[in-house]
């Protein structure tokens, strides 16, 4: 089988690899879809260093089932389904999956749309923050994540929802998908505007998905007294600034609403999936930009150049 493999910094190599062998409760998935995440961007690009190399990437995976385990009997061979890849290694025609990270997914959804794992990391951003009815809610990013954030976010009834980006395009987007009012930095402060539109109070839930110091320090300030601060975004690179001093007085909740529990990841990508098999949330408009795994060098680089129009990038092996 055909898998990529990123060999050195912005080098993915398409190589020949053994069709993975499964145990008695997993099985195995002709990957259909894989999309591409910010975090494997940073690796491809050299921004995390002290990487050792080759690296087998890829975790946002759907696909149709090709063999089962002995012990498996909830799962058949042709099932169309999303799963959760603990090592990785889905930019590939296979993989395998423990029987316990997959999910079905109905024919109505097509493969590119069906990527569970970063649906399941919204979903759970969401349930971590709390939104109660009538909240004024901010999210910080309209990235595919701050979309999906919105849509989410909309379904907890917030008395406003109100996104901040820098691209007009994608707070059109984030308007279609539920938010009330759209800010761009550019044109207009949005600390004055939130706090203004507030009388002075501060938005109840901000959630944070840019992953910049720019963006924290705009959260900070835009919460209210006893607010909750939401950190979606990933942060990496230069350590961040805290104004611990703000954090402190204002007394705020913050949450770092990244998962490692393979538990909560399964939760919150059944119920993401179920949301999408219903139309509640919405994927389809968000994938825009779909590569061969031939061309998986030039999508990194086009994410990287955040060429006009992408906001979601997907791999078809």
């Amino acid at each position: 089988m055909r898998i990529a493999v990123l060999r050195d910094v912005r080098n993915f190599v398409i190589e020949e690899a053994p069709m993975p062998s499964i145990g008695r409760d997993e099985v195995l998935i002709r990957v259909k879809a894989c999309g591409i995440c910010t975090s494997e961007l940073y690796l491809w690009s050299g921004k995390f260093k002290g990487i050792n190399f080759p690296l087998y990437l890829g975790h946002e995976p759907s696909g149709v089932v090709e063999a089962t385990g002995e012990d498996v009997t909830n799962i058949s061979v042709g099932d169309r389904v999303t799963f959760l890849s603990e090592v990785g290694r889905c930019f590939a025609e296979y993989v395998k999956a423990k029987k316990s990270n997959v999910i079905k997914i109905p024919s109505s959804i097509s493969f590119e749309e069906a990527l569970g794992e970063p649906i399941a990391c919204a979903v759970n951003g969401i349930q971590r923050s709390n939104i109660h009815l009538g909240d004024v809610v901010v999210v910080i990013g309209c990235g595919f994540m701050g979309l999906l954030l919105i849509q989410l976010a909309a379904l907890r009834g917030p008395s406003e929802l109100i996104a901040i980006d820098i691209n007009d395009e994608r707070l059109k987007i984030a308007e279609e998908f539920g938010a009330e009012v759209s800010l761009n930095p550019y044109r207009v402060d949005p600390v004055k505007y939130i706090m203004d539109a507030t009388d002075g109070r501060g938005a109840d839930v901000v959630i944070e998905a840019v992953g910049e110091q720019s963006s924290l320090d705009v959260a900070t300030k835009i919460a209210k007294i006893r607010g909750t601060l939401v950190i979606f975004g990933y942060h990496v690179g230069e350590p961040r600034i805290i104004d611990m001093e703000r954090w402190n007085w204002k007394g705020l909740d913050v949450i770092n609403a990244h998962e490692r529990e393979t538990e909560v990841y399964m939760e919150g990508m059944r119920i993401g999936i179920n949301l999408l098999s219903k139309g509640k949330i919405k994927i389809k408009p968000l994938i825009t930009h779909i590569y061969p795994l031939e061309q998986i060098n030039r999508a990194f680089t086009e994410i990287e150049a955040k060429i006009k129009g992408l906001i979601k990038a997907v791999i078809t092996p």
